[in-house]
């Protein structure tokens, strides 16, 4: 699978995930809930968001995360997902995080969905052919 074609298939599946974590997780909304290209736009910004800023929270909260055995890593998902709730509300995207505890109970909702969906469509573990 090239590049390009496994970037959007990873921008449907992370649309996807979104659609669910909007549809069955309160106080996560994207309006208008119609649209898919507003859950595209607001997929592309969860991938840049978590490539960009995910990786900076993961090094510096690694000692916390070992202390509490991987849980906090929950709490910088969660993070992770208001950040992308902000910036998606700057753009004009909307997508809509109300509390902490809807980015957290999203953030589970949307690993979760984004694992089953990719182990679905084969997308685990595949490499590029050189």
């Amino acid at each position: 699978m090239t590049g390009i074609l496994r970037f959007l298939l990873n921008i449907i599946v992370t649309a996807i995930a979104l659609y669910v974590v909007a549809r069955f997780v309160p106080g996560v909304s994207i309006s208008p809930p119609d649209d898919p290209w507003a859950f595209i736009w607001v997929a592309l910004v969860f991938i840049v968001v978590n490539a960009v800023v995910g990786p900076v929270l993961r090094l510096l909260g690694l000692p916390i995360t070992v202390l509490t055995l991987g849980l906090f890593a929950l709490v910088i998902n969660a993070v992770l997902f208001l950040l992308t709730g902000w910036v998606s509300e700057q753009l004009g995207l909307g997508l809509r995080v109300e509390d902490f505890v809807a980015a957290l109970i999203g953030a589970v909702v949307m690993g979760i969905t984004t694992w089953v969906l990719s182990l679905v469509l084969g997308t685990v573990g595949l490499r590029t052919k050189s």
